[in-house]
Formats: C-alpha cells, sequence, structure tokens
C-alpha cells in the first residue's frame, strides 16, 4: 500500500517499515516485481531498480487495476481484549467494511485503542486479500454521542439478544433495499446493557436483529 500519486512511469523511493518488510521478510532485490496499490489511483506492477542500504527504488511499469467501488458497509464495534480487538478489524477488513468505528459502551471493558496499530491491520489485511482500498478508521467515541449525531440516511443493525423472532433476513431486506448502505453495530463481551438497548429502540434509524 503506498500514500501519494500513482501513475505509469513514475519511481518511488521506498524506505523504513516497509523497506525493512521488503527486503529482511520477504527478501526482495533489485529486478524484482512488485504490485503496489492505493484507493485513488488503483493498483500497479513494479520493479525493484534500485536498492541500497536503506531504502530501495521502484518504478511503476504497468496499471492493472482500477480503484474499485467501496462496499458502503460500516463496523462499530465495542472494543475487547488486545488480540480480539485486532481480530475484529482485520476480518472486518477483509470482508470489505469501508469505516471502522471503536465505540464505548456501559460494559465496554477496554476504553483505549491504538489508532495507528488498527491503521497498520487494516493496511496489512488489504494488502493479504488483495483489496486495493483502506477502511477508514474513526476515532473512539461513546455509544450515545456517535448515535445523538449520527446520519439518520444511514440505517444501524445492532445485535440485540432480546429479540427473539425469526424474521430477520425479511426485516433487512426491506430495510436495505432502498439504502443500500449502512452500519453494523456490535456490542461488547457483556451485551448492550437494558438502557442502551432502550435509547437504540428509540431511534428510528437504529434496526435490532436477533
Amino acid at each position: 500500500y503506498m500514500k501519494g500519486k500513482l501513475e505509469v512511469h513514475k519511481e518511488i523511493r521506498i524506505d523504513s517499515k516497509q523497506f525493512h518488510y521488503l527486503t529482511n521478510v520477504m527478501r526482495r532485490k533489485r529486478d524484482d516485481i512488485l504490485s503496489i496499490f492505493n484507493e485513488i489511483d488503483g493498483e500497479f506492477i513494479t520493479k525493484i531498480i534500485n536498492v541500497s542500504k536503506k531504502n530501495m527504488i521502484i518504478k511503476l511499469l504497468q496499471k492493472i487495476k482500477e480503484p474499485e467501488k467501496k462496499v458502503d458497509i460500516w463496523v462499530v464495534f465495542a472494543p475487547v481484549k488486545k488480540n480480539s480487538t485486532d481480530l475484529i478489524v482485520q476480518k472486518a477488513t477483509e470482508l470489505g467494511a469501508s469505516c471502522l468505528i471503536p465505540v464505548i459502551t456501559e460494559r465496554t471493558i477496554l476504553r483505549n485503542i491504538n489508532a495507528k496499530r488498527m491503521k497498520d491491520i487494516v493496511i496489512e489485511a488489504s494488502e493479504q486479500c488483495e483489496r486495493i482500498t483502506i477502511p477508514e478508521i474513526k476515532p473512539i467515541q461513546k455509544l450515545d454521542d456517535m448515535i445523538n449525531s449520527w446520519n439518520q440516511s444511514r440505517k444501524v443493525f445492532y445485535g440485540d439478544e432480546t429479540v427473539r423472532n425469526h424474521k430477520d433476513k425479511e426485516v433487512l431486506k426491506k430495510k436495505t433495499l432502498r439504502h443500500p448502505s449502512g452500519a453494523i453495530l456490535i456490542g461488547p463481551e457483556g451485551g448492550f446493557s437494558q438502557n442502551e438497548i432502550s435509547f437504540l429502540k428509540s431511534k428510528e434509524f437504529v434496526i435490532p436483529i436477533n
């Protein structure tokens, strides 16, 4: 994944963490071929044209993919223990989420996140699954603050253990046909509190599913 403008014939210097990964982990050397991408310009075949002790220079040879149209599904989640939060971020990225929002609920145990680590995980997950878009990561915020400032044109579907019917598929189908974007809200280990469930149910744009 490369920030900045990508175009055929351009030469780019790779250093720091990416340089270390390519030379020491992937054992890449001069004349090797790489694929690089970003969400603005698409994906390109490149060639390593020079390697020094601190960096390498690559040249963009050919464009092979246009930028992808994003799947406009957001994942809103209460952070959990470190490794589990990493897994949520990784899998949501692999499944195509376009935005990730960590939220604090009444029963959320982990109330701080490492935004830089999350960014590194989404980039690595996108590289691994050959996705050429990177999910946006929003700052951590309280659940009620987030819902109160929410754009109501985007439906929010949340897991509610108190829902006991089996009509969820039909509800989802009816609610999403006219709204091809949406968000999935996932609670903490202990689930949403009764106060939070009542608050969520008071919002017309928030839809409970079992």
